[in-house]
């Protein structure tokens, strides 16, 4: 499964903090590795990484599922916004260590280093997540990480597709990091981060 980024809209944004490459090709890992009982113990780094992103500076070559004309072709409508995609997902946490160390040792995923936070009055950090960004803001948080729901189905979350849900759910058990799966039967898992905030994780096709 690929998908694929064009530079219009996130141009300017790219060319001074290089938020985004100028095309994304984005690869899953389908093959789950194998975890026994005691895989709880051992480090998440023997444990196949999710997600991966693979930029490369082409032009933009987006088609529609079906074969159509190319995302960054088609007309809009006088007076239409065009919207791109989401483009970042901004997550508030208490210690920016703790979630730097959940995010890339055991969801593997990579630090931007062409988004610096030096200019911001506060801690954070910028990650890949497929071709979109997860914005990790050390910052107080004003909602409550008690009594939150256990399934988070029922709370605030984001979504990520992935091509098969199987090599996360062994990169969580692998790291002790409790999950639900979605109550409609769908092959997607719930979990949360060191501050309580809710991924959903799915199991889906191309969608764009």
């Amino acid at each position: 499964m690929t998908t694929v980024l064009g530079r219009s809209g996130w141009k300017s944004s790219a060319t001074r903090r290089g938020a985004i490459p100028a095309q994304c090709s984005l690869r899953f890992f389908s093959k789950s590795p194998s975890i026994n009982s005691s895989s709880s113990s051992n480090s998440s780094s023997s444990v196949a990484p999710v997600f991966a992103l693979r930029a490369r500076g082409l032009p933009f070559s987006a088609t529609t599922k079906k074969g159509g004309a190319p995302v960054a072709e088609r007309e809009v409508p006088s007076g239409r916004i065009r919207f791109q995609g989401v483009h970042h997902v901004g997550l508030l946490c208490e210690n920016l260590e703790e979630s730097l160390k959940f995010y890339k040792d055991t969801l593997g995923l990579e630090e931007n280093p062409d988004r610096p936070h030096h200019k911001l009055p506060y801690r954070g950090a910028w990650l890949w997540i497929g071709p979109e960004m997860i914005h990790l803001m050390e910052l107080p948080d004003p909602d409550p990480k008690d009594n939150r729901p256990e399934h988070g189905g029922r709370d605030r979350h984001f979504c990520v597709g992935v091509a098969d849900v199987k090599p996360l759910i062994a990169r969580l058990e692998a790291g002790g990091v409790k999950y639900t799966t979605s109550m409609s039967g769908r092959p997607a898992v719930f979990f949360r981060d060191p501050d309580m905030n809710c991924l959903e994780v799915a199991e889906m096709g191309e969608w764009r």
